[in-house]
């Protein structure tokens, strides 16, 4: 209850700061989106709603006009960082096939099975190694990939090879005293509290 306030107001914020036409979030208030800014957006909405705030619906049907404009794919199951862009990216994809998951409440995201299936083929054309480090990509595809597991056997070993690639390689590169190096994308922003709680 005494965090109550505060959830409200940054929901508010987060509500107010979504751009009007495209249904994106960018770094200001009112800018046009980006699929990257969308991902975190969508969850600070769905986590509020969860402490039971209220979130206008017309919200979630900018969130989804937003995602169509981003897809990708022969069969819609890519996605791309910005609506103008044409060369989808697996990091992009994870976190569009996550934020589809949380806005309709299905594991398939709504999806066709032709685009859920190119989506998690995308992804495990890269799974998690130590050639690669990128904990941002490895974090959305997780999310993702779990959600997905029971839509389909498919899905479901689609999930076991991307688990146990992540499991050995996290084990791999975590530190000694638990926290993960920042030689991955992205680290030199968020530096060792970034890399700590995406590998946690």
């Amino acid at each position: 209850e005494r965090l109550a306030p505060l959830v409200r107001s940054a929901a508010r914020y987060t509500i107010a700061a979504q751009h009007p036409t495209d249904g994106g979030w960018r770094y200001r208030p009112g800018d046009t989106g980006d699929t990257s800014q969308l991902g975190w957006q969508v969850m600070v909405l769905r986590s509020a709603e969860r402490c039971e705030v209220a979130v206008p619906p017309v919200i979630w049907t900018r969130v989804d006009r937003f995602l169509r404009q981003v897809e990708r794919g022969h069969s819609g199951g890519l996605a791309v960082y910005r609506p103008e862009e044409a060369r989808p990216s697996r990091t992009m994809t994870a976190e569009a096939l996550y934020c589809r998951q949380l806005v309709t409440g299905r594991a398939d995201g709504e999806l066709t099975p032709a685009a859920l299936r190119e989506a998690i083929d995308s992804l495990l054309a890269e799974p998690p190694s130590t050639a690669q480090v990128n904990l941002y990509y490895w974090y959305y595809a997780t999310l993702a990939l779990h959600r997905a597991q029971h839509v389909t056997p498919e899905a479901g070993a689609a999930w076991q090879r991307w688990n146990d690639a992540l499991t050995r390689t996290l084990l791999a590169t975590q530190n000694k005293d638990g926290s993960w190096p920042e030689t991955c994308i992205w680290a030199g922003y968020g530096g060792r509290v970034f890399t700590t709680a995406l590998g946690a």
